[in-house]
């Protein structure tokens, strides 16, 4: 089965695992392609030109980079040489079907790789109408692919809705065992020194913004704090420069001094560390009008470290997180309240419940697990008759 890979995000190594783990498949020869510059777990990326042994991979030139809907690949004959030379069987595309991106690989792939089957993996989980000509793209991809598969269960019914009647499938983010597993603190603090252990940690991991909720988690915290509780409150990531002002207001409350403290973002490989000094990490995000949590990647990282995730009812968190125990209503900071003191308190003891959240995270989303389903999706489209264009949006 020749599979042409196309995931803009891949720049990022730790997110190649899952395709060195898929091109290892006896019948799989996988080829790459990313974006030569991107913004992906919080740093500048760029692609080092380094070819994985298992498979070929290129990093290509992107315009308008780090905008989902709009950028796009700038060497035509670069995509054309691709699709001529790999001559897929399937075409796997992890962008949204709205953006310029997919719209180029699914229009060449129709002119020079007529018989490949064409796959977009799709996060979205919110019923918006694009603005044009992201809609008229949108319809066009839809009209033209072979199948979808969703990240949030709640874009099955999404794509449904838009009419589509093809092929939707389940899938997933991994999250990588090898990288993000249980550690002695005392080697975890050697790369976090700034993190005081004497007292329970609480930890948040990614981008700082509005939607993530951060002022949710302050209130619970200062619930807490209110009530005798000690411990520190750790914000690991990058503050979007528009919650900038709302953050320094939220923090400026003297209730929250000494025990809130702002980290810096860290690359991937560092993260295991930090889930590995907390009691629990907070996912405290929130819906609003255009946006809800689509996965929750930091939830798997944490749980495979034997770390225990709190996070909200929004979008994919609950199904992530896995135990209805650990998860509160959005906005609820009085029931996030209730959680973290489970945890601060030790009547929620990690030790106890590390073995079980790593048992549990790898049962679901392992490499291999991810690997065996994606590859099951593309050889049922490969086994499926094809799919009529009239299906299609």
């Amino acid at each position: 089965m020749r599979i042409l890979y196309i995931w803009h995000a891949a720049v990022e190594p730790g997110f190649r695992r899952l395709l060195d783990t898929m091109s290892k498949e006896a019948d799989v020869s996988l080829t790459l392609v990313t974006a030569h510059r991107w913004t992906e777990s919080g740093r500048d990326q760029h692609w080092d030109n380094h070819t994985p042994s298992s498979y070929p991979a290129y990093g290509l030139l992107v315009a308008f980079r780090n905008h989902i809907r709009s950028f796009f690949f700038v060497n035509k004959f670069s995509i054309m040489r691709i699709l001529l030379k790999t001559k897929p069987d399937i075409i796997y595309i992890k962008e949204e079907p709205y953006s310029l991106a997919a719209f180029q690989w699914v229009l060449f792939a129709r002119i020079f790789s007529r018989k490949s089957r064409i796959l977009i993996e799709s996060d979205e989980n919110l019923v918006l109408r694009q603005p044009l000509p992201y809609h008229w793209i949108e319809r066009f991809v839809l009209h033209a692919i072979d199948g979808i598969a969703c990240v949030p269960t709640d874009g099955i019914e999404l794509y449904k809705a838009k009419g589509f009647q093809k092929k939707i499938y389940k899938t997933s983010y991994f999250v990588n065992e090898t990288l993000f597993l249980p550690l002695e603190k005392k080697e975890a603090s050697s790369y976090f020194p700034e993190v005081d252990t004497s007292l329970p940690a609480i930890g948040y991991v990614g981008r700082i913004t509005e939607e993530k909720g951060i002022d949710t988690l302050l209130e619970a915290a200062k619930s807490l704090l209110s009530a005798g509780y000690r411990f520190h409150l750790y914000l690991l990531g990058s503050v979007n420069l528009s919650f900038q002002p709302t953050l320094a207001t939220l923090l400026s409350d003297p209730l929250l001094e000494n025990t809130v403290h702002l980290l810096k973002a860290r690359p991937m490989e560092h993260l295991v560390y930090f889930y590995n000094l907390m009691d629990a990490i907070v996912l405290p995000s929130k819906t609003t009008s255009w946006w809800k949590e689509q996965f929750g990647r930091v939830i798997v990282e944490s749980q495979a470290c034997g770390t225990p995730v709190i996070g909200s009812s929004s979008g994919e968190i609950p199904h992530v997180v896995g135990d209805p125990s650990f998860v509160f209503e959005e906005n609820n900071a009085t029931a996030l309240a209730e959680i973290m003191k489970k945890i601060v308190s030790q009547e929620i003891s990690k030790p106890q419940i590390s073995q079980k959240l790593r048992t549990l995270a790898l049962s679901r989303f392992s490499l291999s697990s991810v690997a065996r389903q994606k590859l099951a999706m593309m050889k049922d489209i490969l086994t499926s008759p094809p799919a009529s264009r009239e299906k299609g949006r």
